[in-house]
């Protein structure tokens, strides 16, 4: 055997050497196995090549020459890897293909049967080499040879050109110029030289040594072919610091990650076919249909507050997101849903109210004293007089005195009452209703001064589902207010606008305004700007609200008066009303719902 044979032999079993070795990388890479078919080919080209150069007589150069059509394949396989490898659209459709694969069947079956494109093998100073026909097929299947490979390379070109980051650069560039030097030789070699007729063995398979050095170079440097999307897709989940569910529609789980198990105590077997909510604690479940079901609406959910218990018992405060998969067609065939463990943001969020607590019982605590100390003055004062002088005073001192006391003793109850309604439970009792109902009834338990014109210009045609006492008692609060700030001639303009599926309702004053420093903290418990009052009828309102998922905003300007506006959302069903509750924590009496 030559040297020449001797190199191009040991350069394919190169090349097939690494075409196993990036195969075993990953088995299913579509590109790991289009590089091991190419390798496969042009090892079996480069052998029957090897095989007829090295022949002891015509017959058996023949045998090999014929053996050795299968390069259009190898050809053809080239193309394919190139447009794998750079990604390229056109190969996704698997119609194209056939435009790679039917002209290397055509070649190949003619040169197999023909003499059309290789004439048979001659003797040459290193063996039997097969001897171009010079025909018109023999020139077109030169084209279509010539013409792949040098695509290949230019896809390769643009493909590094376009690389984001220097591992990205490195990797292709290894392949741009792996591809470059067999081609240019093949090309030169076994085509060129061919047709000028000059004799000159193909280097092709030699060359291919490179493309083995230079790749081989790249898988260990740069990790060429092991980077794969589904095994980093597989690496992320198992690593993920969130737990994982895969759901049918019917939320039965089809796979968790690691994180799910080591969070929950259960192994994947236990929690693999049975239902998401067998995770949700035992008051919870409602909560966790409705959550559910909403997925199923919406198709896709975030961040919703759940309470799952662990196989132990021991509850577990999360975060629920969650998508609907579609399949190709659009139809819905599973979910994907993300539980982030909130545990320790609820205990530091519990420290928090506390330490809030405590700070406000403190406040609190002053300001009761503060704001009953002068109705307490009062009635002392009021019975020391009556002690002292008694039947001294006359019928209509006495009177006096006694007024006196009978304020402070309301006013006293009115700072008890306050705290009372901040700090109750909430039971709301929804019913359907109007914004002017509300208005009205609210406007009923006022008394309105001569000098203000109450315009009310709500809607009565929107029905809305809601507390309707509580309401109207947020209403009679800030109609209060606005009265309280107006002594001079003047309107308040009540008005309501449909946004979407809400209502704003907003209450206009024609009064003094609010100060901009007591007016960015305006709904906290204990501001005011009155004189008397402890502040607590806007955070009683604000808490009714927000109890709806509503809003309460205001807006103000000294000397040209204020705005507060209520956003509340309508047409609420009862499980839509049900779970506002649930995520509130606000309770809800039985009652019968219109």
């Amino acid at each position: 055997m030559n040297i020449i044979a001797l190199l191009s032999l040991i350069a394919s079993i190169s090349c097939l050497f690494l075409g196993v070795i990036v195969y075993s990388f990953n088995r299913k890479s579509i590109l790991n196995k289009i590089f091991l078919l190419t390798a496969l080919a042009a090892f079996f080209y480069s052998f029957t090549t090897v095989m007829m150069w090295t022949a002891t007589d015509f017959t058996s150069a023949n045998f090999w020459n014929k053996m050795g059509t299968v390069w259009p394949f190898f050809v053809a396989l080239v193309a394919t890897f190139a447009l794998v490898f750079t990604e390229n659209k056109w190969i996704k459709n698997k119609l194209n293909y056939l435009i790679l694969f039917l002209p290397a069947l055509a070649f190949w079956l003619i040169d197999l049967s023909t003499n059309l494109i290789n004439s048979p093998p001659v003797t040459e100073y290193w063996g039997y080499n097969d001897v171009a026909s010079g025909t018109l097929v023999y020139y077109g299947s030169i084209i279509w040879t010539m013409a792949l490979p040098v695509m290949a390379f230019v896809l390769c070109f643009k493909y590094y050109r376009k690389a984001e980051d220097s591992v990205q650069r490195q990797r292709r560039k290894h392949v741009m110029v792996g591809f470059a030097i067999p081609i240019a030789a093949f090309i030169s070699t076994n085509m060129i030289a061919r047709v000028i007729d000059i004799g000159i063995p193909n280097l092709g398979f030699i060359a291919t040594l490179f493309f083995s050095v230079l790749v081989g170079y790249a898988v260990v440097k740069y990790d060429l072919f092991t980077f794969d999307a589904a095994i980093a897709a597989e690496n992320i989940l198992t690593t993920m610091p969130d737990s994982l569910i895969l759901a049918d529609v019917n939320a039965k789980i089809l796979r968790v990650n690691e994180r799910l198990v080591n969070f929950t105590g259960y192994t994947k077997e236990e929690l693999i076919g049975k239902s998401i909510a067998k995770l949700c604690a035992e008051n919870q479940e409602k909560t966790c249909t409705i959550v559910l079901d909403e997925l199923a609406t919406k198709k896709i959910i975030r961040n919703r507050e759940l309470i799952l218990q662990n196989k132990s018992g021991a509850k577990l405060h999360t975060f629920f997101s969650g998508s609907i998969v579609k399949s190709k067609m659009g139809h819905n065939v599973g979910m994907v849903c993300i539980i982030h463990d909130i545990s320790d943001m609820k205990k530091i969020e519990e420290k928090l109210v506390k330490t809030e607590k405590l700070a406000s019982i403190g406040e609190l605590a002053g300001q009761i004293g503060h704001d009953l100390r002068n109705p307490l003055a009062g009635i002392k004062n009021g019975i020391y007089l009556i002690k002292k002088k008694g039947n001294q005073l006359s019928a209509a001192k006495r009177e006096e005195v006694i007024g006196i006391i009978e304020d402070a003793i309301e006013d006293s109850n009115r700072i008890i009452n306050s705290l009372i309604d901040y700090s109750s439970e909430l039971n709301l009792q929804p019913e359907q209703c109007t914004p002017k109902s509300l208005v009205r009834h609210a406007l009923s338990n006022i008394q309105v001064p001569d000098h203000l014109n109450i315009i009310n210009n709500a809607t009565d045609d929107v029905k809305m589902f809601l507390d309707a006492q509580s309401m109207e008692k947020v209403f009679a609060s800030i109609l209060r207010n606005a009265i309280e700030a107006s002594p001079e001639k003047g309107s308040i303009k009540i008005q309501s606008m449909l946004k979407g599926q809400n209502m704003d309702i907003s209450f206009t004053d024609s009064g003094i305004g609010i100060p901009e420093g007591i007016l960015l903290k305006l709904f906290a418990p204990l501001v005011t700007a009155k004189a008397k009052g402890m502040g607590m009828s806007l955070a009683i309102c604000k808490r009714i609200v927000e109890s709806h998922d509503g809003k309460i905003s205001v807006e103000s300007m000294v000397g040209k008066g204020t705005t507060f506006t209520i956003n509340l959302p309508i047409k609420l069903s009862r499980s839509e009303f049900t779970q506002i509750q649930m995520f509130t924590g606000v309770e809800m009496k039985q009652t019968t719902f219109v």
